[in-house]
């Protein structure tokens, strides 16, 4: 139109140099979430094979020559794509047609995004008839960003490069139909060849553990040096809810199930446009001789126990595909190795169609509706039914509703798993001269004790708990087993055997107690028992500290442990000391306010002792 002046300037909807920086900083959890996006595309392309190639080469480091991963491969033996379709699946956004019903991809982002992440070049090449006459193409993220390559090039017939068919193992190269897709110019994955390929490897047999355990997909790995073969693996389950047989867990649970099923699979039925969508969610406990390995040892420390701190959270799989392991699951937000949340399990499994209803996002690494609901209903220590209230959400919000019962659910098991860590392995510890050191608790015990009983000499008045200390040891015992019986802990009078042992004065429960209540004070039969609550950081703290006592690299656990356990005892004897009721119900009043503020605090050394702990191992 006349008047108006012409735009002189680009209209393109992306300039090409910011679009490639931004699919380059696509933020992928790590190189085997990247990987997962290509074995997506083979899975929907019905592959039952896929290998996962790795060449190495040498670089210095600061004068040390060290392996590095050059180019990376995913071969998969699926229905292969021809020219049109192979240039569609390289463009970001170029969905293509599945065979699937329910596809694991979602908006044909997978491809390009996932090979932008980690490299500079990707290579193509797919076939329908032969390998021998397959159809080739690539991105260059360099020519993007430079301008020199403006549109996906058309498809050409390359061959298959022979170094790359010779590494393919037999199950997956089918000379009828296939993909090769072949990463170059690699510059995001800088780590030590050893760790990137344990941590592929544990990472892509916990995603697609049901395809590998179904028998519906074969997925190895195999890394090369100097084109010969370093290390060839069968990628097996690893499963977070330790339910599957021949899976990654360390012996003696490699060949059989680690945990059992708790209840029986709970439905959740979800109308999403007209139809009806369902959600499953499963729970696993570990079995007792799991947590408490050979009758005494805690098995925290034990390689297996370390597999269960890996797989510690919410398993979110969709499409029988897992999108992540979800800590926000985790009672308080918990990260690390906390004693007794990776002693359970749960999965919640749902199809492409709740996608919108849990925020999926494009690079199947979050349902962030989940996670979010998770997070505002974790981290309060009020009912859920009042948290929800205060929310103003409705009862049957299906989210909150199936968030809401996987924390009571998980807390139940927290209660039951803590009774099993703590009292069993009291109860069963040997006594004698040969039954090894003493524990946190007998030392706080042996030492309070001693104080009291000079204290007694000395001239100082007896309080009842002294009067009841010398009443005949069959009373005693009797009480005493009443006390434990009444609170719901198991195997009271062996319990209670173990409080009278050595005739101390002082003694240790775990069980569950009020709220924030971070302990109680009772005295038994001449015995003053600080009873710990196992819903409060400090009794995971104080579990944290008495595992850590058994690793010879970490001397002042046991010293810490101590200290807490005898700074309790010290309240303990304040509390019987004060004979006015009514003072006395000002000193409990303050000890449950001390809980509540000690809460946050606790929770926060918690974790910086779990993250210690972690970035240790992962040296």
């Amino acid at each position: 139109m006349a008047g108006i002046e012409q735009l002189t300037f680009e209209r393109g909807i992306f300039e090409p140099g910011a679009a490639v920086r931004a699919l380059r900083d696509a933020r992928y959890r790590h190189s085997a979430n990247a990987i997962a996006e290509l074995i997506d595309n083979a899975a929907d392309a019905d592959a039952s094979a896929v290998d996962v190639l790795i060449e190495e080469h040498q670089v210095v480091v600061n004068t040390n020559a060290q392996w590095r991963v050059s180019r990376l491969a995913v071969a998969d033996n699926g229905h292969g794509m021809d020219a049109d379709t192979l240039v569609q699946a390289l463009r970001v956004g170029g969905r293509t047609a599945s065979l699937r019903v329910q596809a694991i991809g979602k908006y044909g982002m997978g491809l390009p995004t996932a090979s932008a992440s980690q490299c500079q070049r990707v290579d193509v090449w797919t076939w329908r008839e032969s390998v021998d006459s397959p159809h080739h193409s690539y991105l260059d993220l360099k020519a993007i960003e430079n301008g020199e390559m403006t549109e996906i090039p058309l498809a050409d017939s390359d061959p298959v490069p022979p170094e790359w068919r010779h590494r393919i193992s037999a199950d997956t190269l089918n000379t009828r139909q296939g993909t090769l897709v072949v990463w170059s110019e690699i510059d995001r994955i800088t780590a030590r060849m050893d760790t990137i390929f344990r941590r592929i490897e544990q990472e892509i047999g916990r995603t697609y553990r049901h395809f590998i355990n179904d028998g519906d997909l074969r997925i190895r790995m195999a890394s090369f040096r100097d084109h010969r073969v370093d290390r060839d693996v069968e990628v097996h389950p690893n499963d977070p809810l330790f339910l599957m047989r021949n899976s990654t867990t360390s012996e003696p649970y490699d060949k059989e199930p680690m945990f059992e099923e708790y209840g029986t699979p709970k439905h959740y039925p979800i109308m999403v446009d007209d139809r009806e969508e369902t959600v499953e969610v499963r729970y696993s406990i570990a079995k007792k001789e799991a947590i408490i390995h050979d009758g005494r040892q805690t098995a925290g420390n034990l390689p297996y126990g370390q597999d269960a701190r890996r797989n510690m959270g919410v398993s979110i799989v969709r499409e029988n595909r897992e999108l992540l392991l979800e800590n926000a699951f985790v009672r308080e937000g918990s990260t690390g190795g906390e004693p007794m949340n990776r002693w359970w399990g749960c999965e919640i499994r749902f199809g492409s169609g709740l996608d919108d209803t849990f925020g999926v996002d494009h690079n199947k690494q979050m349902a962030a509706s989940l996670s979010n609901a998770a997070r505002e209903l974790y981290n309060s220590d009020k009912d859920t039914s009042l948290i929800l209230e205060e929310m103003g959400v409705s009862g049957d919000d299906p989210i909150y509703q199936i968030v809401a019962d996987i924390r009571n659910t998980t807390r139940a098991m927290v209660k039951t798993i803590g009774l099993h860590f703590g009292e069993w392995r009291k109860v069963t510890r040997p006594t004698g001269p040969n039954s090894g050191p003493p524990t946190a608790e007998e030392e706080a015990g042996t030492l309070a004790t001693a104080v009291r009983e000079s204290e007694i000499k000395a001239g100082e008045t007896e309080t009842s708990t002294d009067l009841a200390h010398d009443a005949p040891e069959s009373d005693r015992q009797e009480e005493l087993t009443k006390f434990i019986e009444e609170t719901g802990l198991p195997h009271p009078e062996e319990q209670a055997a173990r409080l009278l042992r050595n005739d101390v004065r002082y003694g240790f429960l775990d069980r569950p107690l009020y709220a924030s209540q971070m302990f109680a004070v009772d005295s038994k039969a001449g015995v003053l028992i600080v009873s710990l609550n196992i819903d409060h950081p400090l009794h995971q703290y104080l579990e944290l500290l008495e595992q850590r006592s058994e690793d010879p690299l970490d001397p002042l656990a046991h010293s810490g442990a101590v200290a807490i356990r005898t700074l309790l005892l010290a309240w303990a004897r304040l509390e019987d000391q004060i004979e006015d009721r009514s003072r006395r119900q000002d000193v409990q009043q303050i000890a449950m306010d001390w809980g509540r503020e000690a809460r946050s605090m606790v929770e926060q050394v918690k974790r910086e002792m779990e993250d210690k702990a972690a970035a240790e191992e992962d040296s």
